[in-house]
């Protein structure tokens, strides 16, 4: 619903952007069927405007927007080299399902997310990983509050 999310926004005429990585490749009878394009992190959208309290709480009327990361008094903000940087390493492949990081990981695993919105927060490893590959899911201390996150692995190490 991200790109349902980023026409909703834009008809608005707000600057959105979803940035996508190569999915994983499906095999099917003996065929390798290429991945599609995903977002990165699923469930949420990048955003440019002012940060205004009127502005975030109209974003709210867009269908399928549950809220604004941090609230509407104090909206969780990136600069603008960060945006760049994130999005060059998404259309780099980076983050893509099949590229093998290296990173083995087990339930309880403590580990830092390197990038995004959420980059320098300490998370807890929910799902396991023993592949190298692919997205884990993340439990993140957001304002106070415990949020799983689904993540690609190049984007964690571990403590």
């Amino acid at each position: 619903r991200e790109f349902s999310v980023q026409e909703g926004l834009e008809i608005l005429g707000i600057t959105a952007l979803v940035p996508q990585r190569k999915g994983p490749d499906l095999r099917r009878r003996h065929r390798v069927i290429p991945g599609t394009l995903q977002p990165v992190i699923y469930g949420y959208v990048l955003v440019q405007s002012e940060p205004s309290p009127e502005t975030l709480v109209a974003f709210k009327a867009v269908r399928d927007v549950l809220d604004v990361l941090g609230g509407a008094e104090r909206p969780m903000r990136l600069s603008a080299s960060e945006v760049e940087r994130f999005q060059a390493m998404a259309k780099a492949g980076e983050y893509d399902w099949e590229k093998d990081c290296g990173l083995v990981l087990s339930a309880g695993d403590k580990v830092r997310v390197k990038d995004f919105a959420f980059s320098g927060f300490a998370a807890v490893v929910i799902t396991p990983n023993s592949k190298g590959k692919g997205d884990v899911v993340v439990s993140v201390n957001i304002f106070g509050r415990e949020t799983p996150v689904t993540v690609p692995l190049a984007m964690l190490e571990k403590l």
